[in-house]
């Protein structure tokens, strides 16, 4: 292996391991369904009748405090 061939195989090794670090924090973000409880209503539509609503709610917030956010904040 010359030394331009070194060159770029450290370059690839660091960038390879800022993508793991990555992936491991987003792994840790990632929310499965084990994580949420059915809440479960009945509501009553426009014809009288009554209509199951089902409502996902997490069961540790914690979790959700720690998601990312679209507007950065």
């Amino acid at each position: 292996m010359n030394i331009t061939e070194w060159i770029k195989y450290e370059k690839l090794e660091k960038e390879n391991e800022k993508l793991k670090k990555e992936l491991a924090e987003l792994k840790q973000q990632q929310l499965y369904k084990e994580d949420f409880i059915i809440c479960s209503y009945s509501t009553c539509s426009c014809d009288y009748k009554w209509v199951p609503l089902h409502i996902y709610q997490l069961k540790d917030n914690s979790k959700y405090d720690k998601l990312p956010s679209k507007y950065g904040e």
